[in-house]
């Protein structure tokens, strides 16, 4: 667990020893969960700062109706729940669910954004590294609302295609979701997707097997 801690961003520039120290001064706990179990149940869970150790996750958020939109994806050694632990609101408004076994260390919000009562220099390095979680989380999400200006699938395709290029500096990526998560994460009809991959597939801008995706054709043709 220490290795995954280490190299996370929310202790960034702190000694193991400090880090071990933190833990204790932020009531953190290690939690199990099995595959398609609550991390976070919308309007339940109390809001708390999670750090993946192990596993995958996805956010969700669901209306009354039952509807659910995929809001981002949480993978090994990342944070979540940290904008709405920040919030002061007494329960969670989304719902973090485990895609597989997942190991998760959960932070008590109200230790994370009071320093101690003594006022403890990696304490407050803490506070500054979340400042910092929070803004590039602020980032992603701009990323994600800028698919919706594109009217086609095929756009919204395309500039999501193109944003996991330039992730993986490479024209061969894996996608982070299935068919149907990647829909819901697009804002589109899933048979539509399908659909319009297997026409780029056959306009020879792409090819592709399962998850992963490979470029053939300019990124920038047929937005």
């Amino acid at each position: 667990m220490y290795d995954i801690l280490n190299k996370n961003i929310l202790f960034e520039n702190m000694e193991p020893a400090n880090i071990q120290s933190m833990l204790k001064c932020l009531d953190s706990r290690l939690n199990k969960y099995k595959k398609g179990e609550y991390i976070f149940l919308s309007g339940q869970s109390k809001p708390a700062v999670g750090i993946l150790i192990t596993g995958s996750a996805q956010v969700v958020k669901e209306n009354i109706l039952g509807d659910s939109m995929i809001i981002g994806s949480v993978g090994g050694g990342e944070i979540f729940g940290e904008t709405y632990a920040c919030q002061g609101e007494e329960v969670i408004p989304v719902s973090v669910v485990a895609q597989e076994y997942c190991e998760v260390l959960l932070l008590e919000v109200s230790r994370v954004i009071k320093t101690c009562n003594f006022a403890c220099p990696h304490h407050q390095m803490l506070i500054s590294n979340l400042l910092r979680v929070i803004a590039g989380k602020c980032i992603k999400l701009n990323q994600k609302m800028s698919y919706f200006t594109f009217k086609t699938i095929r756009g919204r395709l395309i500039a999501f295609f193109y944003d996991r290029m330039e992730l993986d500096d490479s024209l061969e990526f894996r996608l982070p979701f299935g068919r149907q998560e990647l829909a819901d994460y697009l804002g589109v009809d899933r048979s539509a997707m399908c659909r319009e991959l297997s026409t780029m597939k056959k306009d020879g801008l792409i090819d592709y097997n399962g998850r992963n995706i490979k470029w053939i054709d300019n990124p920038r043709n047929g937005y």
